[in-house]
Protein backbone atom coordinates (compact mmCIF):
# COMPACT_ATOMS: atom_id res chain seq x y z
CA UNK A 1 0.00 0.00 0.00
CA UNK A 2 2.89 2.48 0.67
CA UNK A 3 3.94 1.35 -3.05
CA UNK A 4 0.93 2.79 -4.50
CA UNK A 5 0.68 6.23 -2.35
CA UNK A 6 3.84 6.81 -3.41
CA UNK A 7 3.72 6.06 -6.62
CA UNK A 8 0.08 7.94 -7.10
CA UNK A 9 0.43 10.98 -4.64
CA UNK A 10 -2.98 12.77 -4.36
CA UNK A 11 -4.83 9.62 -5.73
CA UNK A 12 -6.65 8.57 -2.43
CA UNK A 13 -5.80 11.74 -0.25
CA UNK A 14 -5.78 14.50 -2.51
CA UNK A 15 -3.97 17.86 -1.63
CA UNK A 16 -6.68 20.30 -1.23
CA UNK A 17 -4.01 23.13 -0.62
CA UNK A 18 -1.70 21.93 -3.41
CA UNK A 19 -5.35 21.50 -5.50
CA UNK A 20 -5.96 25.14 -5.05
CA UNK A 21 -3.03 26.47 -6.21
CA UNK A 22 -3.35 24.73 -9.25
CA UNK A 23 -5.31 26.25 -12.46
CA UNK A 24 -6.61 23.28 -13.39
CA UNK A 25 -7.80 22.11 -16.84
CA UNK A 26 -8.02 25.21 -19.55
CA UNK A 27 -11.03 25.28 -21.44
CA UNK A 28 -11.79 27.68 -24.29
CA UNK A 29 -14.49 30.16 -23.72
CA UNK A 30 -17.25 28.92 -26.37
CA UNK A 31 -19.24 31.81 -27.77
CA UNK A 32 -23.16 31.32 -28.03
CA UNK A 33 -23.55 33.39 -31.23
CA UNK A 34 -21.45 30.75 -32.63
CA UNK A 35 -22.24 27.80 -32.18
CA UNK A 36 -26.42 28.90 -32.26
CA UNK A 37 -26.60 29.42 -35.98
CA UNK A 38 -25.31 25.61 -36.67
CA UNK A 39 -27.50 24.11 -33.63
CA UNK A 40 -30.92 26.04 -34.29
CA UNK A 41 -31.13 23.78 -37.61
CA UNK A 42 -32.81 21.27 -35.51
CA UNK A 43 -34.78 23.43 -33.44
CA UNK A 44 -37.75 24.71 -34.95
CA UNK A 45 -38.26 28.56 -35.24
CA UNK A 46 -41.30 29.79 -33.54
CA UNK A 47 -42.89 32.81 -34.87
CA UNK A 48 -42.99 34.80 -31.66
CA UNK A 49 -39.44 34.17 -30.68
CA UNK A 50 -36.43 36.72 -31.76
CA UNK A 51 -33.75 35.36 -34.12
CA UNK A 52 -31.26 37.15 -31.94
CA UNK A 53 -32.44 35.25 -28.66
CA UNK A 54 -29.80 32.98 -27.51
CA UNK A 55 -30.33 29.14 -27.81
CA UNK A 56 -30.17 28.21 -23.90
CA UNK A 57 -33.00 30.94 -23.17
CA UNK A 58 -35.72 29.12 -25.24
CA UNK A 59 -37.35 25.88 -24.03
CA UNK A 60 -40.58 24.20 -25.50
CA UNK A 61 -42.64 22.89 -22.68
CA UNK A 62 -45.26 20.04 -24.02
CA UNK A 63 -48.19 19.34 -21.25
CA UNK A 64 -50.90 16.68 -21.98
CA UNK A 65 -53.22 14.80 -20.49
CA UNK A 66 -51.35 11.77 -18.47
CA UNK A 67 -54.11 9.34 -19.58
CA UNK A 68 -55.82 9.96 -22.96
CA UNK A 69 -58.67 7.69 -21.36
CA UNK A 70 -59.31 10.81 -19.30
CA UNK A 71 -61.62 13.63 -19.84
CA UNK A 72 -59.07 16.36 -19.93
CA UNK A 73 -58.79 16.92 -23.88
CA UNK A 74 -56.57 19.40 -24.71
CA UNK A 75 -52.71 19.49 -24.52
CA UNK A 76 -50.22 22.86 -24.75
CA UNK A 77 -47.11 23.51 -26.15
CA UNK A 78 -45.74 26.46 -24.73
CA UNK A 79 -42.71 28.24 -25.60
CA UNK A 80 -40.75 29.87 -22.86
CA UNK A 81 -37.97 32.38 -23.12
CA UNK A 82 -36.13 34.12 -20.61
CA UNK A 83 -39.27 34.61 -17.62
CA UNK A 84 -41.74 35.13 -20.54
CA UNK A 85 -44.26 33.14 -22.76
CA UNK A 86 -43.50 33.64 -25.93
CA UNK A 87 -46.15 31.58 -27.88
CA UNK A 88 -48.63 28.95 -26.92
CA UNK A 89 -50.38 26.22 -29.10
CA UNK A 90 -53.80 24.62 -27.70
CA UNK A 91 -53.83 21.28 -29.02
CA UNK A 92 -57.39 19.39 -29.12
CA UNK A 93 -58.42 16.73 -29.29
CA UNK A 94 -57.09 13.63 -26.73
CA UNK A 95 -60.31 11.47 -26.40
CA UNK A 96 -62.81 12.85 -29.37
CA UNK A 97 -66.03 11.79 -28.27
CA UNK A 98 -67.62 12.57 -31.22
CA UNK A 99 -70.95 13.98 -29.53
CA UNK A 100 -72.17 15.02 -32.89
CA UNK A 101 -71.56 12.03 -35.26
CA UNK A 102 -73.44 9.86 -32.37
CA UNK A 103 -76.45 11.95 -32.16
CA UNK A 104 -77.06 11.18 -35.72
CA UNK A 105 -80.33 8.57 -35.70
CA UNK A 106 -81.66 9.90 -32.02
CA UNK A 107 -84.97 11.13 -32.03
CA UNK A 108 -85.45 14.07 -31.24
CA UNK A 109 -87.39 13.86 -28.30
CA UNK A 110 -85.45 11.18 -26.93
CA UNK A 111 -83.34 11.33 -23.62
CA UNK A 112 -80.59 9.79 -24.83
CA UNK A 113 -80.38 12.56 -27.15
CA UNK A 114 -80.10 15.04 -24.82
CA UNK A 115 -77.85 12.57 -22.23
CA UNK A 116 -75.29 12.69 -24.84
CA UNK A 117 -75.10 16.43 -25.67
CA UNK A 118 -74.94 16.90 -21.64
CA UNK A 119 -71.32 15.71 -21.75
CA UNK A 120 -70.32 19.14 -23.25
CA UNK A 121 -69.71 20.87 -20.07
CA UNK A 122 -71.59 22.90 -18.52
CA UNK A 123 -74.56 20.43 -19.70
CA UNK A 124 -77.24 22.60 -19.09
CA UNK A 125 -76.14 25.44 -22.03
CA UNK A 126 -75.85 22.47 -25.13
CA UNK A 127 -79.13 20.96 -23.42
CA UNK A 128 -80.92 23.96 -24.01
CA UNK A 129 -79.58 24.93 -27.16
CA UNK A 130 -81.19 21.96 -28.82
CA UNK A 131 -84.16 21.98 -26.90
CA UNK A 132 -85.20 25.92 -28.46
CA UNK A 133 -84.03 24.32 -31.60
CA UNK A 134 -86.49 21.82 -31.84
CA UNK A 135 -88.81 24.56 -30.62
CA UNK A 136 -88.06 26.79 -33.34
CA UNK A 137 -88.27 23.91 -35.88
CA UNK A 138 -92.13 22.81 -34.57
CA UNK A 139 -92.76 26.73 -34.31
CA UNK A 140 -93.88 26.19 -30.79
CA UNK A 141 -92.61 27.89 -27.72
CA UNK A 142 -92.29 26.14 -24.22
CA UNK A 143 -94.82 27.72 -21.57
CA UNK A 144 -93.89 31.04 -19.42
CA UNK A 145 -93.71 28.58 -16.23
CA UNK A 146 -90.92 26.50 -18.13
CA UNK A 147 -89.31 29.89 -19.43
CA UNK A 148 -89.06 31.17 -16.17
CA UNK A 149 -87.33 27.61 -14.87
CA UNK A 150 -84.58 27.82 -17.62
CA UNK A 151 -83.50 30.96 -16.95
CA UNK A 152 -83.29 30.11 -13.60
CA UNK A 153 -81.16 27.54 -13.99
CA UNK A 154 -78.97 29.08 -16.39
CA UNK A 155 -78.31 32.18 -13.77
CA UNK A 156 -77.25 29.52 -11.38
CA UNK A 157 -75.31 28.04 -13.99
CA UNK A 158 -73.69 31.36 -14.56
CA UNK A 159 -73.24 31.73 -11.01
CA UNK A 160 -71.25 28.43 -10.88
CA UNK A 161 -69.00 29.05 -13.67
CA UNK A 162 -67.82 32.32 -13.27
CA UNK A 163 -67.01 31.59 -9.53
CA UNK A 164 -65.34 28.74 -10.46
CA UNK A 165 -63.26 30.81 -12.63
CA UNK A 166 -62.80 33.30 -10.34
CA UNK A 167 -61.29 30.53 -7.41
CA UNK A 168 -59.63 29.28 -10.21
CA UNK A 169 -57.32 32.34 -10.18
CA UNK A 170 -57.82 33.57 -6.72
CA UNK A 171 -55.22 31.02 -5.20
CA UNK A 172 -52.55 33.65 -4.07
CA UNK A 173 -55.56 34.86 -1.69
CA UNK A 174 -56.50 31.78 0.40
CA UNK A 175 -59.39 33.65 2.11
CA UNK A 176 -60.85 35.18 -1.14
CA UNK A 177 -60.49 31.62 -2.72
CA UNK A 178 -62.49 29.92 -0.07
CA UNK A 179 -65.23 32.32 -0.06
CA UNK A 180 -65.67 31.91 -4.34
CA UNK A 181 -65.67 27.64 -3.26
CA UNK A 182 -68.39 28.27 -1.22
CA UNK A 183 -70.05 30.23 -3.90
CA UNK A 184 -69.35 27.50 -6.14
CA UNK A 185 -70.79 24.93 -3.58
CA UNK A 186 -74.04 27.03 -2.68
CA UNK A 187 -75.19 27.44 -6.52
CA UNK A 188 -74.14 24.15 -7.26
CA UNK A 189 -76.50 22.36 -4.91
CA UNK A 190 -79.19 24.81 -5.78
CA UNK A 191 -78.83 23.65 -9.57
CA UNK A 192 -78.38 19.89 -8.97
CA UNK A 193 -81.77 19.89 -7.28
CA UNK A 194 -83.36 21.39 -10.67
CA UNK A 195 -81.14 19.41 -13.21
CA UNK A 196 -81.65 16.22 -11.64
CA UNK A 197 -82.40 13.48 -14.24
CA UNK A 198 -81.44 15.64 -17.00
CA UNK A 199 -85.28 17.64 -16.35
CA UNK A 200 -84.56 20.25 -18.91
CA UNK A 201 -83.17 18.14 -21.56
CA UNK A 202 -86.47 18.31 -23.25
CA UNK A 203 -88.32 20.52 -25.91
CA UNK A 204 -91.91 22.53 -25.62
CA UNK A 205 -91.78 21.61 -21.66
CA UNK A 206 -89.88 20.10 -18.70
CA UNK A 207 -89.17 16.53 -18.51
CA UNK A 208 -90.35 16.24 -14.75
CA UNK A 209 -92.67 18.74 -12.99
CA UNK A 210 -90.72 20.67 -9.94
CA UNK A 211 -92.10 19.54 -6.92
CA UNK A 212 -93.87 22.21 -4.68
CA UNK A 213 -91.45 21.39 -1.58
CA UNK A 214 -88.46 21.36 -4.36
CA UNK A 215 -89.30 25.02 -4.83
CA UNK A 216 -88.82 25.70 -0.66
CA UNK A 217 -85.61 23.74 -0.67
CA UNK A 218 -84.55 26.13 -3.68
CA UNK A 219 -85.41 29.10 -1.32
CA UNK A 220 -83.47 28.54 1.43
CA UNK A 221 -80.25 27.01 -1.16
CA UNK A 222 -80.37 30.95 -2.89
CA UNK A 223 -80.78 32.45 0.40
CA UNK A 224 -77.18 30.28 0.99
CA UNK A 225 -76.34 31.57 -2.03
CA UNK A 226 -77.03 35.23 -1.39
CA UNK A 227 -74.82 35.44 2.04
CA UNK A 228 -71.93 33.07 0.50
CA UNK A 229 -71.31 35.99 -2.41
CA UNK A 230 -71.71 38.98 0.13
CA UNK A 231 -68.57 37.81 1.78
CA UNK A 232 -67.21 38.23 -0.90
CA UNK A 233 -64.52 40.86 -0.41
CA UNK A 234 -64.29 43.90 -2.45
CA UNK A 235 -61.07 45.27 -1.46
CA UNK A 236 -59.10 41.93 -1.65
CA UNK A 237 -60.28 41.24 -4.88
CA UNK A 238 -59.76 44.78 -6.27
CA UNK A 239 -56.20 44.01 -4.79
CA UNK A 240 -56.28 40.64 -6.92
CA UNK A 241 -57.48 42.47 -9.90
CA UNK A 242 -55.22 45.25 -9.64
CA UNK A 243 -52.05 42.73 -9.97
CA UNK A 244 -53.23 41.00 -13.50
CA UNK A 245 -53.68 44.23 -15.01
CA UNK A 246 -51.80 44.20 -18.01
CA UNK A 247 -51.45 40.98 -17.99
CA UNK A 248 -53.03 38.59 -21.31
CA UNK A 249 -54.31 41.76 -23.25
CA UNK A 250 -56.99 40.58 -25.95
CA UNK A 251 -58.22 43.64 -27.51
CA UNK A 252 -60.99 44.32 -28.98
CA UNK A 253 -60.25 43.96 -32.83
CA UNK A 254 -59.09 40.29 -32.09
CA UNK A 255 -61.81 39.60 -29.85
CA UNK A 256 -64.03 40.09 -32.64
CA UNK A 257 -61.83 38.84 -34.96
CA UNK A 258 -61.83 35.55 -33.23
CA UNK A 259 -65.68 35.70 -32.81
CA UNK A 260 -65.21 35.55 -28.87
CA UNK A 261 -68.39 37.26 -27.39
CA UNK A 262 -69.14 36.67 -23.69
CA UNK A 263 -66.97 38.22 -20.35
CA UNK A 264 -63.97 38.31 -22.79
CA UNK A 265 -65.85 40.60 -25.32
CA UNK A 266 -67.51 42.93 -22.71
CA UNK A 267 -63.63 43.21 -21.10
CA UNK A 268 -62.44 44.42 -24.08
CA UNK A 269 -64.96 47.16 -24.54
CA UNK A 270 -67.27 45.25 -26.57
CA UNK A 271 -71.48 44.34 -26.22
CA UNK A 272 -73.62 41.38 -26.67
CA UNK A 273 -75.63 43.02 -29.10
CA UNK A 274 -77.15 40.09 -31.22
CA UNK A 275 -80.46 38.24 -30.43
CA UNK A 276 -80.67 35.05 -28.27
CA UNK A 277 -83.08 32.83 -28.14
CA UNK A 278 -82.72 32.01 -24.24
CA UNK A 279 -80.26 33.72 -22.04
CA UNK A 280 -80.25 37.54 -20.57
CA UNK A 281 -77.36 40.04 -21.92
CA UNK A 282 -74.25 40.30 -19.41
CA UNK A 283 -72.51 43.07 -17.17
CA UNK A 284 -71.89 45.95 -19.20
CA UNK A 285 -68.15 46.80 -20.49
CA UNK A 286 -68.26 49.84 -17.97
CA UNK A 287 -67.97 47.79 -15.49
CA UNK A 288 -64.89 49.51 -13.31
CA UNK A 289 -61.71 49.64 -16.15
CA UNK A 290 -62.97 47.07 -18.07
CA UNK A 291 -62.36 48.20 -21.60
CA UNK A 292 -58.36 47.12 -21.47
CA UNK A 293 -58.79 43.52 -22.31
CA UNK A 294 -56.28 42.27 -19.77
CA UNK A 295 -56.58 39.42 -17.25
CA UNK A 296 -58.14 41.65 -14.51
CA UNK A 297 -60.60 43.36 -16.78
CA UNK A 298 -61.83 39.93 -17.30
CA UNK A 299 -62.23 38.93 -14.08
CA UNK A 300 -64.10 42.42 -12.77
CA UNK A 301 -66.59 41.35 -15.94
CA UNK A 302 -66.97 37.90 -14.18
CA UNK A 303 -67.47 39.04 -10.49
CA UNK A 304 -70.62 41.31 -12.00
CA UNK A 305 -72.21 38.64 -14.36
CA UNK A 306 -72.00 36.55 -10.75
CA UNK A 307 -73.78 39.41 -8.50
CA UNK A 308 -76.57 39.72 -11.18
CA UNK A 309 -77.31 36.35 -12.43
CA UNK A 310 -77.71 35.56 -8.22
CA UNK A 311 -80.07 38.54 -7.93
CA UNK A 312 -81.77 37.36 -11.26
CA UNK A 313 -82.19 34.11 -9.89
CA UNK A 314 -83.83 35.70 -6.67
CA UNK A 315 -86.41 37.46 -8.07
CA UNK A 316 -87.09 34.54 -10.76
CA UNK A 317 -88.13 32.30 -7.71
CA UNK A 318 -90.05 35.33 -5.82
CA UNK A 319 -91.73 35.66 -9.31
CA UNK A 320 -92.95 32.29 -10.43
CA UNK A 321 -96.16 32.00 -8.63
CA UNK A 322 -97.11 35.46 -10.85
CA UNK A 323 -96.17 33.56 -13.98
CA UNK A 324 -98.80 32.72 -15.96
CA UNK A 325 -99.48 28.99 -15.83
CA UNK A 326 -100.07 27.04 -18.55
CA UNK A 327 -100.56 22.91 -18.34
CA UNK A 328 -97.79 22.18 -19.79
CA UNK A 329 -99.18 18.37 -20.35
CA UNK A 330 -101.60 20.32 -23.20
CA UNK A 331 -98.10 21.21 -25.56
CA UNK A 332 -98.18 17.89 -27.54
CA UNK A 333 -96.63 18.04 -30.84
CA UNK A 334 -96.16 14.85 -33.10
CA UNK A 335 -92.29 15.17 -32.89
CA UNK A 336 -92.52 12.26 -36.07
CA UNK A 337 -93.74 14.32 -38.25
CA UNK A 338 -90.98 17.58 -37.85
CA UNK A 339 -88.61 17.58 -40.94
CA UNK A 340 -86.30 20.65 -41.89
CA UNK A 341 -83.71 22.40 -40.11
CA UNK A 342 -83.31 24.94 -37.42
CA UNK A 343 -81.20 27.04 -35.04
CA UNK A 344 -80.90 27.87 -31.51
CA UNK A 345 -78.52 30.09 -29.62
CA UNK A 346 -78.53 30.36 -25.56
CA UNK A 347 -76.31 33.13 -23.80
CA UNK A 348 -74.04 30.93 -21.12
CA UNK A 349 -70.78 31.66 -18.71
CA UNK A 350 -68.69 32.46 -20.96
CA UNK A 351 -70.69 33.90 -24.00
CA UNK A 352 -73.29 32.18 -26.62
CA UNK A 353 -73.87 28.84 -27.60
CA UNK A 354 -75.05 28.11 -31.11
CA UNK A 355 -76.88 24.20 -32.26
CA UNK A 356 -77.64 23.78 -35.90
CA UNK A 357 -80.04 20.34 -36.09
CA UNK A 358 -81.10 18.92 -39.23
CA UNK A 359 -84.40 16.42 -38.71
CA UNK A 360 -86.26 13.45 -40.84
CA UNK A 361 -89.34 12.20 -39.60
CA UNK A 362 -88.31 12.93 -35.96
CA UNK A 363 -84.93 11.82 -36.27
CA UNK A 364 -81.36 13.38 -36.18
CA UNK A 365 -79.78 13.89 -39.15
CA UNK A 366 -77.25 16.31 -38.63
CA UNK A 367 -76.16 18.06 -35.34
CA UNK A 368 -73.35 20.75 -34.86
CA UNK A 369 -72.94 22.43 -31.67
CA UNK A 370 -70.77 25.61 -31.19
CA UNK A 371 -69.98 26.10 -27.81
CA UNK A 372 -68.99 29.70 -26.72
CA UNK A 373 -65.41 27.76 -25.35
CA UNK A 374 -64.62 27.45 -29.66
CA UNK A 375 -63.41 30.41 -30.32
CA UNK A 376 -61.07 30.66 -27.11
CA UNK A 377 -58.81 28.24 -29.00
CA UNK A 378 -57.89 31.13 -31.49
CA UNK A 379 -57.68 33.48 -28.81
CA UNK A 380 -55.97 32.34 -25.92
CA UNK A 381 -52.77 32.04 -28.05
CA UNK A 382 -52.79 35.49 -28.99
CA UNK A 383 -53.63 36.91 -25.56
CA UNK A 384 -50.85 34.61 -23.95
CA UNK A 385 -48.11 35.90 -25.83
CA UNK A 386 -44.87 37.67 -23.90
CA UNK A 387 -47.00 36.85 -20.48
CA UNK A 388 -44.71 36.67 -17.17
CA UNK A 389 -44.10 32.96 -16.20
CA UNK A 390 -45.87 33.39 -12.93
CA UNK A 391 -49.07 34.86 -14.40
CA UNK A 392 -49.54 31.90 -17.07
CA UNK A 393 -51.86 30.09 -14.84
CA UNK A 394 -53.80 32.69 -13.95
CA UNK A 395 -54.03 34.52 -17.24
CA UNK A 396 -55.44 31.03 -18.72
CA UNK A 397 -57.86 30.28 -16.50
CA UNK A 398 -59.53 33.87 -16.51
CA UNK A 399 -61.06 32.76 -20.23
CA UNK A 400 -62.76 29.66 -18.32
CA UNK A 401 -61.70 27.33 -21.19
CA UNK A 402 -63.87 24.25 -20.44
CA UNK A 403 -62.26 21.00 -22.12
CA UNK A 404 -65.30 18.85 -22.94
CA UNK A 405 -67.12 21.87 -24.69
CA UNK A 406 -64.34 21.83 -27.74
CA UNK A 407 -63.81 18.26 -27.97
CA UNK A 408 -67.05 17.32 -29.64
Amino acid sequence: MRDILEELPNALMPDLALESEAPGVLRDLVDDDLVRPSAEEDVQQDSGRSKRSPLARHVDVLIDAFDPSLSTTIGLRLSVEGARLRALAVEVGAVHQGLERRAVGLAIDSPALFALVGLAEPALIAQLAVARAVERLAGRSAPAMTTTWRLLALDLAIVVENARVLGDIARSVPRLQRVLRDVVTAANAALAGLVVGDRFGCPFRLRSAIPAEERQTLARRLADLDAAARLVDDDRFSRLTARLDGAGVLDLDHARRFGVDGPVLRAAGGHDEFAADLGDLGAGADVGRATSGCTGARLRVRIADLRSAARRATTRLAGLDLVGVVDEAAVVVDVARLDGTADAIVRGPNGSTSCFIDVRGGVVQRLRLRPADLPLVGAIPRAMRGVLLDDIGEVLASFGLRATAIDR
